[in-house]
């Protein structure tokens, strides 16, 4: 504030002060050198002076100062009072320089004491000259240090509220994903919309860095697109920031938006694929061979979960171009992961040489495998061990499958003494050469840094817990495979089991979204669901009936659960289950009727079932055709038009077991075909349940063929064929065929004068017959001469 004198005051006579903005009234005037902006000079001359206009003698405007910034403050001297909590600090003097324009010969001001004022100690703003030159010598006195409080950042402010919300939900993932408590999920739901919304808030209320918007923008729509069903708004967010990272040259950020836009935009996998096909020659033209990597490998996970056969074909083209690239810049890393995953789409194929190029595959991979670590690679060799035990159990090779589970197993083991398995099962392989850091700086978690910088490619697959449990399971399928009674079949089941429920007691508490919590525990509960089935088949083989079917009613009841995906397809199973147990209990034609239903029906005409749907409708036609095949059946008339619906089916199916068991109800079906036409097709049945290792179809097949072509025969012949059966049968620990195989073993040696041991083997017969289920019991010994022309038997 600037003035002279009050009005009607000379310019020598005292007057009091206006008072300042602060209210304060000035006690002294000083003057600023521009040297320091904390030395004051003392200003001697009334303010007269500085304006020669004659109209206004009462006020006057002193030149405008020149801009200054907000921390150079002047002050006033006062007289020292002591204050608490007030800082002091001693200031230097330097020479002062006078900027502004005034005469070259003007003289220096003299200093002239202020007046001295003892009703007051407060200040007001000073008046300052700029025309009047500083004193070289000035008073140098304490000064107040006033710092202004910095005003806040409210977009750092958001973005950290946002953070806090959504890591806090995060934190409630793993309880709600298992528990599924509607008070819990609303909470969630609260908690994330609020920091989505601050986020929101930032994106459209702040003007920001283009590099800061793009990451702002990439990660508010990876929320969006695993918390929300808001796809709309995800596609316009990204599509926003694709064309602000375009235009900037941010290729990280514009890769990693187009990359996420591939999946929110996968609800329509036609659309999806096609923007990642169209994307690929222009990335393929620049030469960003990383983002080449990470989009085929996107291409080839999202035509696998199509599951069509030309999204198929078209995986096989992508992993190829992947394998040539890699192979030609040195990526090691990405060769072995290509060719696991080209292993697998093979099995998914479901081609008649698919297995043969799935182990092609992996011979691949396993060529580079000492020119690798092994300890970077642990998930993707786990993968690969998998994936050949996989081929091992489908070509029913149960000696291969026995020793590979064994491998499988003591790389888990060692997996315990390595830090690569992370929580999420996630994991990452190293690119060869490290492309430029505009590339793969900021991605999404798509790269990350290697300790050695290299540019490493981010998976994810199973944590290691999970991997165990599958690895448990996979165990009691190849020992079924060997030999169903061996007790482990059922100790790695139950293993299994008893894991899984570890995990539901028990969840470790990790950070993830709902979604990735959500998919995870669906995972965990379709992978018991298998587990327990085939115990239940263990069970069902070993002729342990009650727990069978108890079994049978928790898979029913879990059924009812919202967490299982593709209910029709667990239907499905538990229908032949249901079948299997009422047909090995006695119980016929309520499994007749089961094996009759609409979902184990196969369709007719042109209308195909998948390949493992159609497989458990196959096994329901081929059971109810052993029901059938007694003449003294009402619906006896069906068998033949069974068989010329099964014989394209199943004749040469790929699965040797479904072949064997066609071959063996084809000549036991029909009593009229020519002798040699049956002996052609037990014998096909023997040679192929022989090859896959199958106890059960072996000791059916021998039982049949002695109760054809030895019956009432005495010789050497027929009494081996009769011992065969007996000791398949018992092998096999089928009660059922171990009875029927006594009673015609006990006939034979009646026939060839063996008189006791008939009676022994038909003692045995009687006791194993005794421990058959009640209305199998029954229907076992009321038929003529107790052995296999019973219905069902």
């Amino acid at each position: 504030m600037s003035y002279n004198h009050w009005p009607g005051q000379s310019p020598g006579q005292n007057y009091r002060p206006a008072p300042s903005n602060n209210g304060y009234y000035p006690q002294q005037q000083y003057q600023t050198s521009n040297t320091s902006p904390h030395t004051y000079t003392p200003i001697s001359q009334p303010y007269n002076h500085i304006s020669s206009s004659p109209t206004h003698p009462m006020v006057v405007i002193p030149p405008q100062p020149p801009p200054q910034h907000y921390n150079q403050q002047y002050h006033q001297y006062q007289q020292y009072v002591p204050r608490p909590q007030v800082q002091y600090r001693q200031m230097s003097q330097p020479k002062a320089q006078i900027e502004r324009q005034r005469p070259q010969h003007a003289t220096p001001v003299q200093q002239k004491p202020p007046p001295q004022r003892s009703t007051s100690t407060q200040t007001s703003s000073p008046i300052i000259r700029s025309d009047v030159k500083p004193q070289s010598k000035p008073n140098v006195g304490p000064q107040v240090v006033i710092q202004k409080q910095p005003q806040p950042d409210y977009q750092l402010l958001l973005l950290s509220l946002a953070e806090e919300y959504i890591a806090a939900a995060h934190s409630m993932a793993p309880a709600i994903a298992l528990l599924q408590r509607q008070e819990e999920m609303d909470q969630y739901q609260e908690l994330m919309a609020t920091g989505l919304a601050c986020m929101e808030s930032v994106l459209k209320n702040f003007r920001q860095h283009p590099r800061s918007e793009g990451a702002l923008r990439l990660r508010y729509a990876s929320l969006l697109h695993e918390e929300t069903e808001n796809n709309l708004e995800a596609e316009i967010i990204l599509s926003k920031g694709i064309t602000l990272c375009e235009r900037n040259r941010f290729f990280d950020l514009k890769y990693s938006m187009q990359n996420l836009l591939a999946r929110v935009l996968f609800t329509t996998p036609k659309t999806a694929l096609t923007s990642l096909d169209n994307l690929l020659p222009d990335v393929d033209q620049y030469g960003h061979v990383p983002w080449s990597y990470a989009f085929r490998f996107l291409r080839v996970t999202l035509s696998l979960q199509t599951g069509s056969r030309p999204d198929i074909v078209a995986a096989q083209q992508h992993l190829r171009v992947i394998s040539n690239t890699a192979n030609s810049r040195g990526d090691k890393a990405v060769f072995v992961t290509c060719a696991a995953l080209e292993a697998m789409v093979h099995l998914r194929s479901a081609a008649p040489d698919s297995i043969e190029q799935a182990q092609r595959a992996i011979a691949s991979a396993r060529s580079l495998q000492l020119e690798t670590s092994a300890s970077e690679l642990s998930q993707v060799f786990a993968l690969i061990d998998l994936i050949d035990l996989t081929c091992s159990l489908q070509s029913s090779s149960p000696e291969q499958a026995a020793a590979k589970i064994q491998t499988m197993q003591t790389l888990m083991d060692n997996s315990d003494k390595e830090a690569v398995w992370k929580a999420d099962g996630s994991f990452s392989i190293a690119l060869n050469k490290t492309s430029g850091a505009d590339l793969t700086t900021a991605t999404g978690g798509i790269f990350s840094k290697g300790a050695n910088g290299k540019d490493m490619l981010t998976f994810t697959w199973l944590p290691r817990s999970d991997l165990y449990i599958l690895v448990y399971f996979l165990s009691g399928v190849s020992a079924y495979l060997r030999n169903c009674m061996e007790k482990k079949v059922v100790d790695y089941l139950q293993e299994g089991l008893r894991c899984l429920q570890i995990i539901y007691d028990k969840p470790k508490i990790a950070t993830a979204s709902i979604a990735q919590m959500t998919h995870r525990i669906k995972w965990q509960v379709l992978l018991e669901w298998h587990i327990r089935l085939h115990l239940t088949f263990a069970l069902c083989h070993r002729g342990e009936w009650a727990a069978a079917r108890s079994n049978l009613d928790i898979l029913r009841n879990s059924l009812q659960s919202s967490v299982l995906e593709d209910p029709v397809s667990l239907v499905r199973l538990t229908l032949y289950l249901s079948g299997v147990i009422d047909q090995g209990t006695g119980n016929t034609d309520a499994a007749l009727a089961t094996y009759h239903s609409p979902a184990l029906t196969l369709p007719e005409g042109p209308q195909r079932l998948s390949e493992h749907h159609q497989d458990i409708c196959l096994l329901a036609a081929l059971n109810s055709l052993f029901i059938l095949r007694d003449p003294a059946h009402p619906q006896h008339y069906l068998s033949q038009i069974l068989l010329v619906r099964l014989e394209p089916l199943c004749a040469s199916h790929t699965n040797k077991s479904i072949s064997s068991a066609f071959h063996l109800v084809r000549a036991v079906s029909n009593p009229t075909d020519p002798i040699i036409k049956k002996k052609q097709s037990l014998n096909i049945a023997l040679h192929t349940a022989k090859t896959v290792g199958n106890t059960q179809l072996l000791a059916i097949s021998m039982a049949f063929m002695t109760s054809m072509f030895f019956t009432n025969i005495v010789g050497e012949q027929a009494e081996k064929s009769a011992s065969a059966a007996r000791q398949l049968a018992i092998k096999g620990a089928s009660g059922l065929w171990t009875a029927v195989a006594d009673a015609m073993f006990a006939d034979t040696l009646q026939r060839c004068g063996k008189v006791a041991d008939a009676v022994f083997a038909r003692e045995e017969m009687m006791r194993v017959g005794e421990s058959l289920p009640p209305l199998l019991r029954e229907r076992w010994f009321a038929a003529p001469g107790s052995g296999v022309k019973g219905n069902g038997m």
